[in-house]
């Protein structure tokens, strides 16, 4: 061999390298934005979970007590800083299931509820399931970014530039089993 045919078979390493790089890198950085899109996803769930927990509990369904309860956690958790948001919201979700997450409790709720009411009902349960996939698509998406950043490649060429380390979002997302269980009871006997 020649050495023109040892030049041009570097030159196709190193070109072949510097494509696998930069695929990588692209990769990595689509990941990041998904991330921040779910993120946002997240927050807007939240935030939406927040409003429904606030408009069932001034409904007047619930006994005052539990009224003030569950609109201070919704306001907690909706001026949460970042900080404190896991704990605000896993707070919010455990007061949900103390009112509601009873078979009983629930179902004294659902008989005093009429149509209006017990349509807003159904919004609460279908909030906090919507809350619960947005939660557990972002946390997936932060355990796939965090494992392609570990990547040696990545870590050893700093393909994840000055992107912050995702962070996953934490906080019990348990809907109210007594809630949702009579919500999806109405809604098959409507289908039937």
């Amino acid at each position: 061999m020649t050495v023109l045919s040892w030049v041009l078979i570097a030159i196709l390493v190193v070109g072949l390298v510097a494509v696998f790089l930069s695929w990588t890198a692209g990769r990595l950085d689509r990941m990041h934005i998904r991330l921040t899109t779910a993120h946002a996803s997240l927050d807007r769930q939240l935030i939406d979970r927040s409003s429904t927990v606030r408009d069932f509990a001034v409904s007047g369904l619930v006994d005052p007590a539990a009224t003030l309860v569950l609109v201070e956690a919704a306001d907690n958790a909706r001026a949460a800083p970042g900080d404190e948001r896991e704990d605000s919201e896993g707070e919010l979700s455990r007061l949900l299931r103390t009112v509601l997450g009873p078979a009983d409790a629930a179902g004294d709720v659902w008989e005093r509820a009429d149509a209006p009411h017990r349509e807003l009902l159904a919004d609460l349960v279908a909030s906090c399931e919507r809350v619960r996939y947005a939660h557990r698509f972002h946390n997936d998406l932060v355990e796939r970014t965090q494992a392609m950043r570990r990547r040696p490649v990545v870590r050893l060429c700093r393909l994840a530039g000055r992107a912050p380390w995702p962070q996953p979002f934490e906080f019990d997302d348990a809907p109210p089993d007594g809630l949702t269980r009579l919500v999806g009871q109405a809604a098959s006997g409507r289908a039937a």
